[in-house]
């Protein structure tokens, strides 16, 4: 009985709520160009087009590593054809 009055006597003292309206990123973008199909198939599963634009300017090989990081500590399911041609086609939309 005496938690029972002490849990409605926290509720009544407890702050108002107050409802909230937050913006998220817009997730249907896609990346667009000649390597779009292997971006978007590899990369927006778990990046936006954004992230990737965004990050410091990185030529191929240094993509390649990042590739390799995806796949093998984050088990990014990329398989050997796509990942022997992403650090190129990243490399080319960052540069655009």
């Amino acid at each position: 009985m005496k938690l029972l009055a002490l849990a409605l006597l926290a509720a009544a003292a407890a702050p108002a709520m107050k409802s909230v309206e937050i913006s998220l990123p817009d997730d249907e973008t896609q990346f667009t160009g000649p390597d779009a199909d292997l971006l978007n198939a590899n990369c927006t599963g778990c990046h936006s087009p954004a992230m990737v634009l965004y990050q410091a300017r990185m030529d191929a090989a240094h993509w390649a590593e990042s590739v390799k990081k995806m796949r093998e500590t984050y088990k990014a399911p990329i398989d050997d054809a796509a990942a022997a041609k992403l650090p190129a086609a990243l490399a080319a939309v960052q540069a655009k």
